[in-house]
């Protein structure tokens, strides 16, 4: 028996990346996402026994087969000529198999309970401007950053999230209730949240060369814009030079 909650009932408003978030509501979305990372952090998700079930956040395979060619012609001129000229083998084993790599295995990561998918589509605005998410059908353990940067660079526009990012990543961490040894530094939060659009960037292109299979065209190229500018603007490839 599988028991839902109508959340609409209670004031919800669900979003979509036609109705992007402000910075005040994405701010809220954030710390709940640090309130939830903090309980699970480290060796607190393994003292969880209800969730050993959970598996790593690995690289499924078969994006790469994605025909990238129909994204880049519906988004046209809309995104950075450095993300149309990547192969199929670039962006999703080059960058995104290589990000998601860096999610697990490494005592520099330590893993938590992640949403897995929580871009704008699987959240809901509540009346007091707080924000949850749905569709938790992709919950994995792995590093925080794949949660705080596909909703973070998805919920806002590319200006808001220029605008307000740093602050926002500030958010997140002062939300996260962790003694000061295992606190990820203000440097290490900013260089995993860039390397973190592969993520995004990866996704919202292989949707938007599915047609509207998935999403309507509408939804999947906004995303698709937005992870590509925070693609070019937060030096992705370098980030994840760093890490590795």
């Amino acid at each position: 028996m599988m028991i839902m909650e109508d959340v609409v009932a209670r004031g919800a408003d669900p979003r979509d990346s036609t109705r992007p978030m402000s910075i005040e509501q994405v701010a809220n979305g954030v710390r709940g996402l640090a309130r939830m990372h903090s309980r699970f952090w480290g060796e607190r998700l393994d003292a969880h026994a209800t969730l050993g079930w959970l598996e790593p956040f690995v690289a499924f395979d078969g994006m790469q087969y994605a025909p990238l060619h129909i994204a880049y012609d519906r988004l046209g001129g809309t995104v950075p000529a450095e993300i149309t000229a990547l192969s199929g083998t670039e962006l999703f084993i080059d960058i995104w198999a290589r990000y998601i790599g860096t999610l697990t295995g490494s005592p520099k990561a330590p893993p938590t309970l992640l949403h897995g998918d929580p871009h704008i589509g699987n959240t809901y605005v509540l009346p007091d401007d707080d924000v949850g998410f749905l569709d938790w059908q992709m919950a994995r353990r792995g590093n925080w950053s794949l949660d705080l940067g596909y909703f973070l660079q998805g919920a806002l526009t590319i200006e808001d999230r220029r605008r307000g990012e740093r602050d926002l990543l500030a958010e997140y961490r002062g939300a996260l209730d962790l003694p000061a040894d295992e606190m990820p530094t203000v440097d290490e939060v900013w260089l995993r949240y860039r390397a973190s659009v592969a993520h995004g960037l990866a996704i919202w292109m292989a949707t938007a060369s599915g047609g509207d299979a998935w999403q309507s065209a509408e939804i999947s190229l906004a995303l698709a814009q937005r992870y590509a500018v925070a693609f070019v603007d937060l030096e992705t490839r370098s980030a994840l030079d760093a890490i590795a």
